[in-house]
């Protein structure tokens, strides 16, 4: 099994960013979490890895928050994902299926959702914001669409996602390739490489190359395969620069402290009346699924 890890690069000629990010372990962790079924589990995997690549776009101490809202049965996701690595998540229908076939019409509706992307550093202060249609049925293509509209930053995510029946780690292999036009891009030879991503070569070369131990090299000839079925002429992989990222993982930000900030908005009337009926009151990471307990004294 590949390890978890994240490799960047640009392609000084083309103008093109490439970002690879293996996250077996990364999304393991979030399926098996929330417990999702074999649709809310594919969904969910791509939104993490997506976002994982995507944050090769983020400067130091800055983080990604992604919400998905679809009309189907899937309803949606909520990512949070770093500059450090650290990404978390939660589904908001972790079973989606209830006994039904998976038909992609149900899951996602028949209706465009909404993508809401928000930019923010470590303080909390929003860098940037905005929001776009989801019109294509997958949170990684979502969120391609995205950085495409609202960034105006052509942008493609290709995820791949194997399973396996191991109900502790349900997913057997997952990765992700993204690809973005930088300025001074040729659009119609981008246009050509982000074709390319979806055929067999880029699903062949995954299955061969030894991307964790080797990144460089084995970007430089998935890259350089890419370009030869994309037809494109004169390609240069002395051009391709990569380096490795922050390896992607799971963890969440909540704390004991945190929680009990939260406790503290519903008000001190509120506090009192809660604990006279429940003297020991649990509150849980929606995240993570990590249970608080809290007493009075905690906050009288």
């Amino acid at each position: 099994m590949e390890q978890d890890c994240l490799i960047r690069g640009l392609h000084s000629n083309l103008n093109v960013r490439a970002v690879w990010v293996e996250t077996t372990t990364l999304v393991n962790s979030g399926i098996t979490i929330h417990d999702t079924d074999p649709a809310a589990a594919m969904a969910f995997a791509g939104a993490l890895s997506a976002a994982a690549a995507a944050t090769a776009m983020l400067d130091e101490n800055e983080r990604f928050s992604i919400r998905f809202e679809y009309p189907g049965t899937l309803r949606g996701m909520i990512i949070e994902a770093a500059s450090d690595g650290s990404i978390r998540g939660v589904p908001f229908a972790p079973h989606p299926l209830d006994g039904s076939p998976a038909e992609i019409g149900a899951l996602y509706g028949d209706n465009d959702g909404m993508v809401y992307v928000t930019s923010s550093d470590a303080s909390g202060r929003i860098i940037n914001s905005g929001q776009t249609r989801a019109p294509l049925a997958d949170p990684a293509s979502d969120l391609a669409f995205f950085f495409c509209v609202s960034n105006q930053l052509e942008t493609e995510i290709r995820t791949w996602v194997e399973f396996q029946a191991d109900p502790l780690h349900p997913v057997k292999r997952m990765s992700a390739l993204m690809l973005q036009a930088m300025p001074d891009c040729d659009l119609e030879i981008f246009g050509t490489l982000r074709n390319a991503i979806h055929g067999t070569t880029a699903s062949e070369l995954r299955q061969k190359l030894d991307i964790a131990n080797e990144p460089e090299k084995s970007m430089k000839e998935l890259l350089t395969a890419l370009a030869y079925e994309a037809n494109i002429e004169d390609f240069d992989p002395g051009k391709c620069v990569f380096t490795t990222g922050v390896k992607p993982r799971w963890q969440c930000r909540c704390s004991e402290e945190s929680m009990r900030r939260a406790m503290t908005v519903l008000g001190k009337d509120d506090l009192q009346k809660l604990f006279e009926e429940r003297p020991n009151p649990e509150i849980k990471c929606n995240f993570c699924r990590r249970s608080y307990k809290f007493k009075r004294d905690d906050f009288f």
